[in-house]
């Protein structure tokens, strides 16, 4: 019985069943570290592999379909941020103290592929063939020149506005941070 009521209060149950947490092949504690590590990194890359697939489908002619495959890879963060919400773990948090140097280093790569992948796209659209034809694309002309400017406009605006959003948030996580470590500091030096 009072298994039973364990797992109701487990707000992830399902999803560890899913990942296989309370599995035998998870092995001890060690074991254990390292797998989730690893999928930890699975998942990363794979994330990666989503933008370069999306990339791969633009150039090859795939053009708005390869939407999909980016917004496909966001279902990654989507999970991760819920699963850390059940858990009462504010993954806002977190993601603020994620070190400058990988920060930089993320978002460059991010910026690098969403160039490509709207030049891409643009290409096709403004040319009316993709850069490698794989027969995957019309071949017509979509509506350049008009079209053309508002995509690029649009991607810019939405990079640079998505960048400043992080930058604003990733600040007020930070300061909340501080204040909190300085309040418990605070409460620790009075007893």
């Amino acid at each position: 019985m009072n298994n039973v009521s364990d797992r109701k209060n487990r707000p992830n149950a399902f999803a560890d069943r899913i990942a296989g947490f309370d599995d035998p092949s998870m092995g001890d504690e060690r074991e254990r570290d390292v797998i989730l590590r690893a999928y930890t990194l699975g998942a990363v890359v794979s994330t990666y592999v989503f933008f370069a697939l999306g990339l791969i489908f633009a150039v090859l002619g795939a053009g708005l379909w390869s939407v999909l495959i980016v917004l496909g890879s966001i279902v990654t963060s989507g999970v991760i941020s819920g699963y850390c919400k059940r858990e009462n773990v504010d993954f806002s948090m977190a993601i603020a103290r994620v070190s400058p140097r990988r920060l930089i280093v993320g978002n460059i790569v991010g910026a690098v592929f969403a160039i490509v992948w709207v030049g891409a796209i643009v290409f096709h659209m403004s040319e009316g063939y993709p850069l490698i034809d794989a027969g995957m694309g019309a071949s017509a002309t979509l509506g350049a020149s008009t079209s053309t400017y508002a995509i690029v406009v649009g991607a810019a605006f939405g990079f640079v506005t998505t960048i400043t959003m992080m930058t604003i948030s990733r600040t007020r996580k930070i300061k909340q941070a501080r204040a909190e470590a300085a309040a418990a500091a605070y409460i620790e030096d009075e007893d």
